[in-house]
């Protein structure tokens, strides 16, 4: 089978299962009244104003975070440099996928949350507002997977740890602001997570000047990161913890939920598009014996 035709196939494939697991997350959190008192339990509104800001000391961090990050400026400075490395790298077709996850993971995240409406299902913790899936989470996942995908292949572990964990803070920023339900953030990280698949589909049909590297190097690599992610947000849990005791069980819950998730979806996304070098041709058979040629040795000769 074509190696380019098999990556396409499982990342086709991986879209489509994102794409099932997003209606899931939207039927169960949005539409059934379980699923809106579990969103409610994990972010409790506030008691005066009826808001989902959470009382914590993490209050004044997360609306610097987001602050900074809604910076058009500083998204702009993000977009070119992605262009910028694949010029550079000389994959101009990866940048321009890595561009396009970031255009319509925005912009599917906005069109979705005007689509989609959020029900009165009778739940106390609820309101009406429809605030599914967060176009910053959306805008950050998406991000972050578009330089993945035009980083060279080598240095995207590396890359993934601290670009899993600043997803992981602006999702947990969103979330103590009481801009997004965690429902919100799922939402984002699955819609992402598709685009994603979709954009590396299409760029297995462009050439690649990326070597490859033998598979067993490939799997090593992709446990290394898988763990190094995890250490990182063990540890940013433990920092939290330290530094915001008041931030409450459920909410630290929902923050250690969206970190799994986000590092899931990562770690997935880079163990598709790892690129795998061919297997090598065996070498040391024996070659085919040239029975026409031993034949005419062992004619004698006829004399004339």
């Amino acid at each position: 089978m074509n190696p380019r035709s098999s990556s396409a196939s499982r990342l086709l494939a991986a879209a489509a299962a994102s794409t099932v697991a997003f209606g899931l997350a939207w039927l169960l959190f949005v539409r059934s009244a379980p699923g809106q008192w579990l969103d409610g339990e994990l972010l409790p509104r506030a008691q005066w104003g009826g808001s989902y800001v959470q009382e914590t000391i993490l209050l004044g961090p997360a609306s610097l975070v987001l602050g900074r990050f809604g910076n058009p400026l500083l998204l702009g400075l993000v977009v070119v440099a992605i262009i910028a490395v694949g010029v550079l790298t000389r994959r101009i077709w990866a940048a321009v996928a890595a561009v396009a996850v970031f255009g319509c993971s925005a912009g599917a995240a906005g069109l979705v949350k005007e689509l989609l409406d959020r029900p009165e299902l009778g739940v106390a913790s609820s309101t009406t507002h429809n605030s599914f899936p967060s176009g910053h989470v959306a805008a950050a996942a998406a991000l972050l997977l578009g330089i993945l995908l035009v980083a060279p292949p080598r240095a995207r572990w590396w890359l993934a740890v601290p670009g899993t964990t600043g997803v992981s803070v602006i999702a947990a920023a969103t979330m103590v602001l009481g801009w997004h339900r965690f429902s919100d953030v799922v939402g984002s990280l699955l819609l992402v997570g598709t685009i994603f698949c979709l954009a590396a589909a299409a760029l297995t049909r462009a050439p690649d000047r990326t070597a490859g590297t033998p598979k067993e190097q490939a799997d090593d690599d992709a446990v290394t990161g898988l763990l190094s992610q995890a250490i990182a947000l063990t540890l940013l849990i433990m920092l939290v913890l330290a530094l915001a005791p008041d931030a409450g069980v459920r909410l630290m819950l929902a923050t250690a939920a969206v970190g799994v998730l986000t590092m899931l979806v990562v770690s997935g996304a880079l163990w598709l598009i790892r690129p795998i070098a061919p297997e090598p041709e065996p070498t040391g058979s024996l070659a085919a014996p040239d029975w026409t040629r031993d034949t005419i040795r062992a004619r004698p000769s006829v004399e004339r």
